[in-house]
C-alpha cells in the first residue's frame, strides 16, 4: 500500500511569488537502490514517480512514497521500463520496455497494477495523464514514424496534426502533456525530407476539443513540453537572438522567461497545471571556471517573474529538475559529473498553502443535488482545477473549476440511504482537502423516483433508463436496478 510522501507533503503550497533574492532553495535526496535513479513528476499526495537502476543494472519504474523509504518498483514482467507522470488518483503512466531490441509499450499502472495500452502493433510511450484519466503519448506507426495519441478508456486514438512540412516529408509528432480540461500540447517535426536527408524543423502544437494548430507563430524549432490549466502552453526553442524557454498563452501572445544572469543555455523541463516552471542553465564554477548545470523555476511564467535558484550541492557538477507539481514541490537529480550516478531528490519551493472551501448540501433520498467546492491559492482562485469529491468514502464525481474556482459535482442520494447524514470529502488537484455533510430528509415514496408525489410513467422510464446499473431506481438496495425493482415500483403504482 503506497502512503503519502510524508517527507514533502507537509509543504505548503500555493501559486503566491517566490523569488530567488535569498539562499538557493536546498536539495533533499530521497532514497534509492545505491545505484542512482531518476525521478520526473509528483502527485498532490506527494507521490514520486520515475526509474530506479538495480543491482543488474535494469532500469524498473517505481513510486517513492516517502523520502527515506524504499522505492517501490512497479511490475514489468522483468524487462523494466520508466515511470513519466503521475495524477491525484495515484495513476502512473510510463513505458514498458521490449522483451527484445529497443522501444517500449505505453503502460499505465492502477492500483499497482500493469495494464499494456494499445498501440499501432509498434509500441510507443505513455508521457502523461490527466485527473480523469485521459492519458497522452506517441505511438509509431508505418515505418517507425512517431504519431501523438491519446487514450481515453484505454483506447487509442491517433491525434490530428496541422498541415506541416514539404509533400514526401516523414512527419512525426508527439503529445508530451494534458491539463485538466483536455487542452494537450505537443511538437511535430520533420523527421527526413523528401530527399532523405535529416529534418530539423519542428513546431510546437496545441489540440483542443479536436481542434489542432500551432501554439504560437513566433520562434524557430520551438517544442511543446506542458500545459497548465489555464491552457498556457510550456515551450522550448529560438525566440529573437537567444535560445530559452518560453510561454505562448491561451490568448495567442507569447512571452519568454528571463534568462539567468548571462546564461544563454536555458531549457525548461516541465510545468505545472498551476503554472510553476522548471528548468536548468549552464553556469560555472567561480573558482575553477568548471561548468556547472544548475537548476531553477518560475513562479508563473511571466516576464517579470525573476528566476529562483535551486540548489547545487557541494560536489556536485550538475542538477536536473523534471517536473514540477501543484504542491511547490520541484523533483530531480544531481551528479558528481564523474561516478555517472544520479542522485534523486526534490527542492521545495517555500510557498503559501492552497484552500479548498466547500458547502454543506441537504436533499432527500432519490433526490439530484449539487455539491460545489471552491478551489484558491491564497487569494486566487483556481480556474480548471479538477476537484474530486466521495460520499462516504465512495467516488462521487469530479469536475473543472470555473471562472469562479468554483467546482460543481451533481449526486444522486441514493434511494436506500439509512440515516440522516453522509459524509463528504473534496479534493482538488494541488492536493487541499475539504470535508462537508449531506443532510438527508424523509425522502419520497417508494417509487416515487422523481418526488413529484406520484408514481407513475414518469417513473418507470426513470426505472427503464438505470436498467443493469446502479442509482435511485435501485428500490431494494442490492446494488442493481432490476426486475425486483420494477415490481416494487409497480407495487406503488398511483397517480
Amino acid at each position: 500500500m503506497i502512503t503519502k510522501l510524508t517527507a514533502i507533503a507537509t509543504v505548503s503550497v500555493a501559486l503566491l511569488g517566490f523569488s530567488g533574492a535569498h539562499a538557493d532553495v536546498p536539495f533533499q535526496p530521497i532514497a534509492d537502490l545505491g545505484f542512482g535513479a531518476s525521478v520526473y513528476d509528483v502527485s498532490a499526495a506527494g507521490l514520486i514517480v520515475g526509474i530506479v537502476r538495480t543491482s543488474n543494472g535494469l532500469n524498473v519504474p517505481a513510486v517513492w512514497s516517502s523520502a527515506t523509504a524504499t522505492p517501490t518498483a512497479l511490475p514489468t514482467d522483468g524487462r523494466g521500463g520508466f515511470a513519466s507522470a503521475i495524477n491525484s488518483n495515484g495513476e502512473v503512466v510510463g513505458q514498458t520496455f521490449s522483451a527484445s531490441g529497443s522501444g517500449g509499450t505505453p503502460t499505465v499502472w492502477r492500483g499497482g497494477v500493469r495494464v499494456q495500452l494499445p498501440d499501432l502493433g509498434g509500441g510507443g510511450d505513455a508521457r502523461d495523464i490527466g485527473e480523469s484519466g485521459e492519458i497522452v503519448g506517441y505511438v509509431y506507426g508505418d515505418g517507425g514514424a512517431l504519431r501523438a495519441a491519446r487514450w481515453v478508456n484505454d483506447v487509442l486514438e491517433v491525434l490530428p496534426l496541422p498541415a506541416f512540412g514539404n509533400p514526401g516529408d516523414s512527419v512525426w509528432s508527439s503529445a508530451e502533456s494534458i491539463n485538466s480540461s483536455g487542452i494537450i500540447t505537443g511538437t511535430v517535426r520533420v523527421a527526413w525530407d523528401s530527399t532523405g536527408q535529416a529534418g530539423s524543423d519542428s513546431l510546437a502544437i496545441r489540440w483542443d476539443n479536436g481542434a489542432v494548430r500551432a501554439c504560437t507563430s513566433q520562434g524557430l524549432e520551438t517544442k511543446g513540453l506542458s500545459v497548465d490549466n489555464l491552457g498556457n502552453i510550456l515551450l522550448n526553442g529560438y525566440f529573437s537572438a537567444t535560445g530559452g524557454p518560453a510561454v505562448a498563452r491561451a490568448n495567442g501572445t507569447l512571452v519568454q522567461l528571463p534568462l539567468i544572469g548571462t546564461s544563454y543555455v536555458v531549457r525548461a523541463t516541465a510545468m505545472s497545471r498551476s503554472g510553476i516552471v522548471c528548468g536548468y542553465y549552464l553556469s560555472s564554477d567561480p573558482t575553477t571556471g568548471r561548468p556547472l548545470w544548475k537548476g531553477a523555476a518560475w513562479s508563473n511564467g511571466t516576464a517579470t517573474t525573476a528566476a529562483t535558484a535551486l540548489e547545487l550541492p557541494a560536489g556536485m557538477a550538475w542538477a536536473f529538475p523534471w517536473g514540477v507539481g501543484n504542491n511547490g514541490i520541484v523533483i530531480g537529480e544531481v551528479s558528481d559529473g564523474v561516478s555517472g550516478i544520479a542522485i534523486p531528490g526534490y527542492w521545495a519551493l517555500d510557498l503559501a498553502p492552497a484552500m479548498l472551501t466547500a458547502s454543506d448540501a441537504s436533499g432527500a433520498r432519490g433526490q439530484v443535488i449539487e455539491l460545489t467546492a471552491t478551489s484558491m491559492r491564497g487569494t486566487a482562485k483556481n480556474v480548471g482545477h479538477s476537484v474530486s469529491a466521495t460520499v462516504n468514502g465512495i467516488a462521487a464525481g469530479q469536475a473543472v473549476t470555473n471562472t469562479n474556482g468554483v467546482a460543481k459535482i451533481a449526486f444522486t442520494i441514493p434511494a436506500n440511504t439509512s440515516g440522516s447524514q453522509l459524509s463528504v470529502r473534496f479534493r482538488d488537484e494541488s492536493g487541499a482537502i475539504a470535508n462537508k455533510q449531506i443532510t438527508v430528509s424523509g425522502g419520497c415514496a417508494t417509487g416515487d423516483l422523481n418526488c413529484d408525489g406520484a408514481v407513475n410513467g414518469t417513473d418507470l422510464g426513470l426505472l427503464m433508463s438505470q436498467w443493469g446499473s446502479s442509482g435511485s431506481a435501485d428500490l431494494n438496495g442490492d446494488g442493481v436496478v432490476n426486475g425486483t425493482d420494477l415490481g416494487r415500483l409497480i407495487g406503488a403504482w398511483r397517480n
